[in-house]
C-alpha cells in the first residue's frame, strides 16, 4: 500500500468549520462496479446484513485502507483510530420518500455531543450518485448544533458524484437520505470510526499556523478545536473584535441562539482559572433548568449542557473544581463533572483517582461518563484498570460498552475479564472487548 495521503491545513480547517470532507478513493472504476455487484447480490439473496456487511463483502476493506481514505481518517483522528463494530449498508430504493434531517444516535449508547473530533462517519458510494437517485445530504457547519430547527434547511447540500466517492463527516453533522425519485436503487455503506488517543501533535500536513478567523460567530469554537487537534494544549482564542468582560460573556451563556452560547462559553474558557468559578455557577443553574428535559429527550445524555464547553476549554484550570463536583450530592452534577473531565482528556490526568472512585457511584450516568473519561485520559489512567475490569460486568450496557472502549484506549486491561466480556449479550461489548484484548 502506498504512503498515506494526509490532509493539509486548508482541508482540516474546512472540516473543523463545515464538518465534512469528500474524497475520491482513487481505486480503479471496475473495483467499485464489482463492489456494487456484490452488495446487490447480498441484498437480493439475504437482505440487509447489518453489521456483517464487511465479512459479507470483504473487498470493502480496500476502500477503508486506500491512502486517501486512511490518510484523511489519520489526519482527523490520529494514527491509531479504531474501525467501530457498527457498520451498515444503507439502501435507498427507487421510489423512496427520503428521511428527515437528523443527527445519528450513538450506537446503543447515549453520549454527550462533544465538539472535539473523536467520532467520525464515512459514507462510501459504490455507484454513481445523481440528484434523482436519493443522495445523502448534509447541512454544512451544523455539527456543533443540537436544535432540531436544522430540519429542511435551505442550505442542504446533496452528495453527488462518481462511484467510489467517500464523504467523511463529523459524527454529529445533521444529514439525511433524500427522496429517490429515479428508477435505480442507491447504496451507501456507512462506517463509524473513533479516536483511540488524544492529540499531542498535528496528525496531518500542518504548516504550524494559527486558526484563520472569518469573523463568524463560531471563530472562538473553531480556534479552540484547531489548537486541540494540533496538540497545542489549552486553546487561547484571539478574536478580531475587542474582548468582552467576563460578566457580559456569562450573561450570554443563556442567549437564544446556540452558537452565541457556545461563543460565550469558549471565550470564558480561554480566560482560564479566573473564569472557572463563574462557569461552575453557570453549570449549576443550567443543569437545574435542563436536566429533566434532557432525560425526556431520546438518545440524549442527561448532562448535555452548553456551559460544559467553557469548562472543557479552560482545560487544566477546571480540573480541581470538577474533581470536587464528583463528590457533589446531586447526581447530574457528578455525571457532568465526569463527562467534562473526559472531554478535557490529557489535561485531566490529576482526576484519575476521583474518577476511579466514581466507578462505584449509584448513578448509571456517573459510572458511564467516568469510564469514558478514564479512556480519554488514556495510558495515564492505567491505575484504574483493575476497577474498570469490574465495570465489564456492570448492570448497565452503556457502562459495559464504554468500559470496553476505555480499556482499549488505556491498554493493559486484565485479559481474563476481557475474555469473559467476549461472551456478553451485547455485540458492541463483545467486539470492543476483543479490541481491548488485542491492545492489552
Amino acid at each position: 500500500m502506498s504512503e498515506l495521503t494526509l490532509l493539509d491545513d486548508r482541508q482540516v480547517q474546512s472540516f473543523v468549520r463545515d464538518g465534512y470532507i469528500t474524497l475520491d478513493t482513487g481505486l480503479p472504476a471496475d473495483s467499485h462496479s464489482r463492489l456494487h455487484e456484490r452488495i446487490t447480490q447480498v441484498f437480493d439473496g439475504e437482505g440487509n446484513p447489518g453489521n456483517d456487511i464487511l465479512p459479507r463483502v470483504p473487498d470493502l476493506h480496500q476502500v477503508l485502507e486506500w491512502p486517501t481514505v486512511a490518510g484523511a481518517l489519520t489526519s482527523l483522528l490520529g494514527p491509531h483510530y479504531l474501525l467501530h463494530p457498527h457498520r451498515h449498508c444503507h439502501l435507498n430504493p427507487a421510489g423512496s420518500e427520503g428521511q428527515r434531517m437528523h443527527q445519528d444516535s450513538y450506537e446503543e449508547d447515549q453520549n454527550v455531543r462533544h465538539h472535539r473530533v473523536r467520532w467520525l462517519m464515512a459514507f462510501y458510494y459504490p455507484q454513481d450518485v445523481e440528484a434523482d437517485t436519493g443522495p445523502s445530504s448534509i447541512v454544512p457547519a451544523t455539527q456543533y448544533l443540537t436544535a432540531e430547527d436544522q430540519h429542511g434547511s435551505t442550505d442542504e447540500l446533496p452528495f453527488l458524484g462518481k462511484a467510489g466517492s467517500v464523504t467523511i463527516v463529523h459524527y454529529d453533522l445533521w444529514h439525511r437520505a433524500m427522496a429517490n425519485v429515479g428508477q435505480r436503487d442507491r447504496f451507501m455503506v456507512k462506517f463509524l470510526f473513533t479516536r483511540m488517543s488524544e492529540p499531542r501533535t498535528a496528525s496531518w500536513r500542518h504548516g504550524g499556523g494559527e486558526w484563520t478567523p472569518t469573523g463568524g460567530r463560531d471563530d472562538a469554537l473553531c480556534a479552540h478545536l484547531w489548537d486541540w487537534l494540533r496538540g497545542a494544549g489549552t486553546a487561547t482564542c484571539k478574536p478580531e473584535e475587542p474582548a468582552l468582560p467576563a460578566a457580559d460573556l456569562a450573561r450570554r451563556l443563556t442567549a437564544i441562539e446556540e452558537i452565541d452560547r457556545y461563543d460565550a462559553a469558549y471565550r470564558l474558557g480561554a480566560m482560564g482559572e479566573a473564569a472557572v468559578p463563574m462557569l461552575i455557577d453557570a453549570l449549576r443553574r443550567e443543569g437545574a433548568s435542563r436536566v429533566e428535559a434532557n432525560i425526556e429527550r431520546s438518545h440524549t445524555n442527561p448532562v448535555q449542557f452548553d456551559t460544559a464547553y467553557g469548562l472543557t476549554a479552560a482545560g487544566a484550570a477546571s480540573v480541581p473544581a470538577l474533581t470536587g463536583l464528583l463528590r457533589d450530592e446531586t447526581w447530574w452534577l457528578r455525571a457532568s463533572a465526569a463527562d467534562i473531565l473526559g472531554d478535557i482528556g490529557l489535561e485531566a490526568t490529576g482526576s484519575v483517582g476521583a474518577l476511579t472512585d466514581a466507578l462505584t457511584d449509584e448513578s448509571d450516568w456517573v459510572r458511564r461518563n467516568a469510564v469514558e473519561a478514564l479512556g480519554n485520559i488514556g495510558p495515564a489512567a492505567a491505575a484504574a484498570n483493575e476497577f474498570l475490569a469490574e465495570c465489564l460486568s456492570d448492570t448497565s450496557v452503556e457502562v459495559r460498552h464504554n468500559t470496553a472502549l476505555a480499556l482499549a484506549k488505556i491498554g493493559g486491561g486484565e485479559a481474563s475479564a476481557l475474555q469473559k466480556a467476549g461472551d456478553d449479550e451485547n455485540l458492541y461489548v463483545r467486539e470492543l472487548s476483543a479490541a481491548a484484548l488485542a491492545r492489552s
